[in-house]
């Protein structure tokens, strides 16, 4: 007679909490159709954001940095412009001069998509073309500006 062995902590286990994916999941239910309000006015900041996430990566010890993102520069000697981000899930209703985003080992961490993607697989799947992406807060600085 063989008595089976079943180990029930695999199925009853509950997956451990990641905050930061946690609050993309719920950021990005409140950008999934609309970034701004009824009114017109903006429904969240992405600089806020962008902090916030860095803010959780660093509790975690991770050391991520601020990104700003733009469109391809304009090839026009007459001017000095970006072409505009347009967001791929709003279909055209919104444009921006600019974008700022929260990266942490390669990966942006960007709630209009709710998951982290490679910064390769976020230009396009974000934006539909390639973006410019600048550090603005390197890594050795995000602690002092997070917490100013």
């Amino acid at each position: 007679m063989s008595i089976e062995k079943h180990d029930h902590r695999d199925s009853n286990r509950e997956e451990p909490k990641n905050p930061v994916l946690d609050y993309l999941v719920e950021k990005n239910k409140t950008l999934v159709d609309e970034y701004h309000t009824p009114d017109g006015n903006y429904a969240e900041s992405c600089g806020n954001i962008a902090v916030d996430i860095a803010k959780m990566l660093l509790s975690s010890g991770k050391r991520p940095e601020i990104v700003s993102i733009t469109g391809k520069r304009v090839d026009n000697p007459h001017i000095i412009a970006n072409e505009p981000l347009k967001p791929v899930q709003y279909k055209g209703r919104i444009s921006w001069g600019a974008h700022i985003v929260c990266v942490c080992e390669g990966m942006v961490y960007d709630p209009m998509i709710g998951r982290p993607l490679s910064k390769e697989e976020y230009a396009y799947e974000t934006f539909g073309a390639e973006v410019e992406m600048k550090t603005i807060v390197t890594e050795d600085k995000i602690e002092e500006f997070v917490n100013r």
